[in-house]
């Protein structure tokens, strides 16, 4: 089972006059506000995050190559 609680997900383009605007000032504190709750829940669960080097890929090795699928890219 995912870490990630996708139930806590607002849908976009709700019609609902609640819906959270995320676009205002107070709007992104609430979101940076939730992500930081979040966070600290997750590292008291004894979750770990850990840092990367900048510009750090995971699918170097699978570069395509020119006639990829019969198709020059």
């Amino acid at each position: 089972m995912s870490e990630f609680d996708e139930g806590s997900l607002e849908t976009s383009g709700g019609s609902s006059a609640d819906a959270e605007n995320t676009h205002s000032i107070a709007g992104r504190a609430r979101v940076r506000a939730k992500l930081q709750a979040d966070i600290e829940a997750y590292l008291s669960r004894g979750g770990t995050i850990s840092e990367v080097a900048n510009g750090f890929r995971s699918d170097g090795s699978n570069k395509a190559d020119a006639g990829f699928n019969g198709r020059a890219l």
